[in-house]
C-alpha cells in the first residue's frame, strides 16, 4: 500500500488505505513528524497495520512543543486539526501516549470522535510509567542526551538482559540519531501527559474499545479495568502473555480493532472480558 505524506492543520501525517477514515496517534517517540529518517520505517510500518477497510492518518507530534504546553491545548489543536479534515466525527485510535491525547479528545471535543480504540493506555499514567517520563524529561531539560536515549531504548524491550545491551546501544547511538529539538519537545509531551488524569476530564460518550497487555509494565489490568469503570460504552480485551508493545503482535488483538471499527455505531455493548 502506497504511504502518502501530509499535514492535517499543523500535525504531519502518514496516509495511507482506503474506506472511512480513522486517525491514529502515535505514542511517544523522540523525534517528532513523520519525516524520512531512522523512524520513518516504523511510522510507515505501524500506519499499514491499521489499514484494513479504512483510510488511516497516522499521526505523530507537531515539532516544536514547548515546554509548559497542556494535555488540554494539545488535544484542542488535534480536534481542531480533525475538524478542518473531515466532513463529521471520525473513528479515532490512540497508543500509549497517543492514548492518553484520544482519552482528552473524546471527552472535551467529542463532536470530532465517532468510536474510539484505546490502546496500552489508560485513565492517567500507571506508576513505573510517571517514573519513566519523568526521567526522559529531567535528563533531557539538563541537555544529557546520551542518558536520556539510554532510558528511552532500555523501555523498547522487555524486562530482563536485553534491557541492558538496549540501554548501551542507546548511549552510543543516541546522540548520532537524535537532535536536541526532537528530545526537548518529547519532553514537552512528556511534562504534559503526567498530569493527564481523565477522572477529571467529561465523561466519554463515544463507543470504546480498550485493548492491553496483561504483562503492560506501564499500565495493566487494573488500570484498563479502571479506565473502562469511566467510560460508559467501553468494552476492555486483554491478551494474557502480551506487554506493552507486544499486544499487537497478537493476530487476535488485531482481529478486535478491525471487528469493533468495522460494526455500526450503536451496536457495541459495554462488557468487559479477558481474552484466552
Amino acid at each position: 500500500m502506497k504511504v502518502r505524506e501530509g499535514s492535517m492543520g499543523g500535525l504531519p501525517y502518514l496516509a495511507v488505505g482506503e474506506g472511512p477514515p480513522l486517525v491514529v496517534l502515535a505514542g511517544l517517540y523522540p523525534k517528532a513528524g513523520v519525516a524520512r529518517g531512522p523512524l520513518r520505517a516504523d511510522h510507515e510500518r505501524t500506519a499499514r497495520f491499521f489499514a484494513h477497510g479504512a483510510e488511516v492518518f497516522y499521526v505523530n507530534r507537531r515539532p516544536g512543543m514547548l515546554p509548559g504546553t497542556n494535555m488540554a491545548e494539545i488535544a484542542a489543536e488535534h480536534a481542531a486539526a480533525m475538524r478542518e479534515a473531515f466532513a463529521g466525527p471520525v473513528d479515532l485510535l490512540g497508543m500509549s501516549t497517543g492514548g492518553s491525547i484520544a482519552q482528552q479528545i473524546a471527552a472535551e471535543h467529542p463532536d470530532v470522535v465517532r468510536r474510539l480504540v484505546l490502546v496500552s493506555t489508560g485513565l492517567r499514567l500507571g506508576p513505573a510509567a510517571k517514573i519513566l517520563q519523568r526521567q526522559l524529561a529531567a535528563r533531557v531539560r539538563r541537555g544529557a542526551t546520551r542518558r536520556a536515549a539510554a532510558v528511552f531504548a532500555a523501555d523498547l524491550v522487555p524486562w530482563g538482559p536485553l534491557e541492558l545491551a538496549a540501554a548501551l546501544a542507546g548511549w552510543v547511538l543516541g546522540p548520532r540519531l537524535l537532535d536536541r529539538e526532537g528530545l526537548s519537545d518529547m519532553a514537552s509531551m512528556a511534562e504534559a501527559e503526567d498530569d493527564f488524569d481523565l477522572s477529571k476530564l467529561p465523561t466519554i460518550q463515544a463507543p470504546t474499545l480498550i485493548l492491553g497487555g496483561a504483562r503492560d509494565r506501564y499500565y495493566g489490568p487494573a488500570l484498563f479495568a479502571e479506565t473502562a469503570a469511566l467510560i460508559p460504552r467501553s468494552r476492555v480485551v486483554t491478551r494474557p502473555r502480551r506487554g506493552h508493545v507486544s499486544v499487537l503482535w497478537s493476530p487476535r488483538a488485531r482481529a478486535e480493532i478491525h471487528g469493533f471499527l468495522s460494526v455500526g455505531v450503536g451496536s457495541e455493548t459495554a462488557q468487559a472480558e479477558t481474552a484466552a
